[in-house]
């Protein structure tokens, strides 16, 4: 039955809207001003970082320092996801370190906005602690619904449409106006604006929000200033490992290690051998996630900068006449493939989420396992685009035709929606109910190894030209392909160790 509770969470009150929880849609709204502001100065970090504080280097190595501050970006964002998680369980409980988000992630965006290096670095290391500490957004987003609700897969694909819908909207609006026509530091006070729509919709409805019954055990009445502080403390350092991209990549390898050895020592503790084996599958599935994005990832470095120097324009200038008076349309900015992916998204998403019930009712409904291989292969394949555009369609000029990186972010765009919503999903039901938060954190601490990954595979194309690009499509094609096949081949064995979840 939809409407009854479990043991470690109730189920929210207040009734159904088109079919769905009420409370659902109030999360989807906050995750629509959280995500604008995520993407909206995401679009534009890397060319900004290059430009504003990189430009006294020679060119190849603006864009590498660039992409390598851009990794460390992400990197820390999802590696903190981990800390911030475990500050959800044990500290402030869900909703309220999810409200000290909202509002604390204002405060490192406008610090972003002042083109100083240093008070940028340590806006940017604040943004990322405070973004950490609202992982609990996911996890609330399943606690609208029983365990075995069917309706619990859609609510994650209507969460991961309400992300892209923020992060289709942001780089026109932060980026491709504001930050293009009145200043890259106007870039970031529109997505503060759009992060405070978000804290103001969180503030006025979260005492209506559930969350598990137990308390955390180390909340207390001092926590949300003791955290604050802390948070505070630790912008420091961050700050300084922004700056040192070798040191931030033995951090991040170190953190994920810490974590695996986490979760084996609780399997062991526990003496469960199908909760030990699903913690496997998770870890498997895993690898999987982090090869993957560390795919998709080069799209705001690497591809940005492949889309600034060596793709022509969506559409070329124009000029439309209006009421007798002429009106010229310039050609597209670059920046506007940073809103081609969500776009896609926006689009497919919902294809993708009929196509699955429809073959599960033909009896032809791939495994868990199994669409995490067809994600990795259609990165792959769509990299195999962008080669064939370099390597035999090349106009005159020495770029491609804009049509090749849409294809590329159409294979990367589909593989995403094969694996990433399920994904999300799948942490909730493979984690011990106790540890899901801090799950959930791992998984996007996943995330920070491929950022890592992906800062080192830009790192390859900044000198070259363009057959450097070339070069690195080939191997992502080549090796996506084979770890695909793997994953392809391997997926009924997986299956076994997921212990009927699905």
């Amino acid at each position: 039955m939809h409407g009854e509770g479990t043991s470690e969470y109730p189920l929210p009150q207040g009734g159904s809207f088109m079919g769905h929880p009420r409370m659902l849609w109030m999360l989807l709204w906050v995750t629509t001003a959280s995500n604008f502001a995520f993407y909206g100065f995401r679009a534009f970090l890397a060319p900004y970082a290059a430009d504003t504080f990189f430009a006294n280097l020679p060119h190849d190595e603006a864009l590498k320092q660039a992409n390598f501050l851009f990794a460390g970006f992400g990197a820390l964002n999802y590696g903190l996801a981990i800390l911030g998680g475990w500050v959800a369980d044990n500290v402030l409980g869900e909703v309220q370190s999810l409200r000290l988000s909202l509002w604390l992630v204002i405060a490192g965006l406008v610090a972003m906005s002042i083109p100083t290096l240093y008070i940028f670095l340590l806006g940017l290391a604040f943004f990322v602690l405070a973004i950490g500490l609202g992982i609990p957004l996911t996890v609330l987003i399943g606690r609208n619904y029983a365990t075995n609700d069917p309706r619990r897969e859609a609510g994650y694909t209507l969460y991961y449409m309400a992300i892209n819908f923020g992060a289709f909207v942001a780089p026109w609006i932060c980026g491709v106006w504001i930050a293009e026509h009145y200043g890259y530091h106007w870039g970031f006070i529109a997505a503060a604006i759009g992060q405070l729509c978000g804290a103001l919709i969180f503030e006025w409805k979260h005492r209506k929000v559930t969350e598990p019954v137990a308390r955390p055990r180390f909340q207390r009445a001092w926590s949300t200033p003791a955290v604050v502080v802390v948070a505070i403390a630790l912008a420091f350092p961050c700050a300084w490992l922004l700056s040192q991209p070798t040191i931030m990549e033995i951090v991040v390898y170190v953190l994920i290690v810490l974590l695996i050895v986490y979760f084996a020592t609780s399997s062991v503790r526990r003496g469960e051998r199908i909760q030990s084996q699903r913690y496997l599958a998770l870890l498997i599935l895993f690898i999987a996630v982090v090869l993957f994005w560390a795919m998709s990832l080069l799209s705001a470095s690497a591809l940005n900068f492949f889309a600034r120097d060596y793709v022509g324009s969506i559409w070329p200038a124009f000029t439309l006449h209006v009421f007798g008076s002429a009106l010229h349309v310039p050609a597209s900015n670059y920046l506007v493939f940073q809103s081609v992916n969500p776009l896609y998204i926006l689009i497919f998403a919902p294809v993708m989420a009929m196509l699955w019930p429809w073959l599960d009712r033909h009896k032809a409904n791939p495994s868990t396992p199994r669409k995490f291989g067809i994600g990795l292969l259609l990165v792959a394949l769509g990299y195999g685009a962008l080669l064939y555009a370099v390597e035999f369609m090349q106009l005159p000029g020495g770029k491609v035709a804009a049509w090749a990186l849409l294809v590329c972010y159409l294979g990367s765009t589909l593989g995403e929606l094969a694996l990433s919503p399920i994904g999300y999903g799948l942490v909730g039901k493979l984690a011990a109910p106790d540890e899901a938060s801090l799950a959930m954190g791992g998984w996007f601490a996943g995330v920070a190894v491929s950022y890592v990954m992906a800062g080192q595979i830009a790192a390859f194309t900044t000198s070259g030209g363009i057959e450097a690009y070339a070069r690195v499509f080939e191997w992502l094609l080549i090796g996506g392909v084979a770890v695909a096949l793997v994953y392809l081949l391997a997926a009924p064995a997986i299956v076994k160790l997921m212990h009927g979840v699905t």
